[in-house]
């Protein structure tokens, strides 16, 4: 029996030197599903075509990076969709795909949709809480995974940056005294990547330095962060804190992985991400 157990608790956490499969391991945020909404933790999930919707019990999906690649680099990729839907594949998959191809461990969050039709969530508190609790769930398991837990990051695309910036600019210090360990490791991410971004989330000023930060958004989005400038003035106050901004000069909104633009500087947008990944020592270049 003791020999039953052990081995179901090594699928439920896919050890570093697995190889990548074509069924990703799937790993739940809290054992009970999300405090104080337990009892929804089994209401089925929703999904046709590109959405995911009916998110009651937020989850990780896990990419590993090939065998001899991993830089020990973590990022949780969040996916957008205004918070009424959930673009998991292009924005939650693909660039978890990614990432592990890139020799970083990537995570998929599936986060709970405030704006859903008879949602009982909200964006800021219920939401922002699934990304601060991905954080430290990540950081509790980095050993199993072979991740470094100052090497933690947080990749938002549309209302997935809107919650990035939330948890990177005005994230609490953690409870020392919270009942589950986890809840008392840091949830504020290392570094921060938003792939246009929405404008939710983002203070005119924060109070404490913010982590080191890739934002691409296009100049033509009429959709997301209004005025980019308002990060960039953010990190003027910390100069010692770096900050990669790339403004591309068409795409809109909602390009993902550039797949499908006729734009060559959107289609390859990755490889300016890359570059960064590499520059800030979190890949090998």
């Amino acid at each position: 029996m003791r020999l039953l157990f052990a081995l179901m608790a090594a699928c439920l956490i896919a050890p570093a030197a697995q190889a990548q499969t074509s069924n990703p391991p799937v790993v739940y945020l809290w054992p009970k599903g999300q405090p104080g909404f337990e009892s929804r933790r089994d209401i089925p999930e929703q999904h046709a075509e590109w959405w995911w919707r009916s998110i009651n019990n937020p989850s990780l999906t896990v990419f590993m990076p090939p065998p001899g690649k991993a830089s020990r680099a973590a990022v949780i990729v969040v996916p957008g969709g205004g918070h009424q839907n959930l673009v998991f594949g292009e924005e939650g998959i693909k660039p978890a795909q990614y990432l592990a191809s890139q020799g970083v461990t990537a995570f998929a969050l599936k986060y709970v949709l405030a704006r859903e039709a008879g949602s009982p969530y909200s964006i800021e508190g219920d939401a922002q809480g699934d990304l601060i609790r991905a954080v430290r769930w990540v950081r509790a398991h980095a050993a199993d995974y072979n991740i470094d837990p100052n090497k933690v990051g947080v990749m938002g695309f549309s209302a997935g940056g809107e919650l990035t910036s939330m948890v990177a600019f005005t994230s609490k210090a953690p409870d020392p005294n919270a009942p589950d360990p986890i809840d008392r490791l840091p949830g504020r991410p290392d570094f921060l990547i938003e792939i246009y971004p929405g404008p939710l989330g983002i203070p005119p000023t924060v109070f404490t330095a913010p982590p080191p930060a890739f934002l691409l958004t296009a100049w033509d989005d009429k959709m997301g962060v209004a005025d980019t400038d308002v990060i960039e003035n953010m990190y003027r106050a910390w100069p010692d804190v770096p900050l990669e901004r790339h403004v591309l000069s068409g795409g809109q909104h909602g390009f993902n992985m550039g797949d499908r633009s006729r734009l060559r500087a959107v289609r390859d947008w990755r490889s300016r991400l890359g570059d960064w990944l590499a520059d800030q020592g979190l890949i090998n270049p």
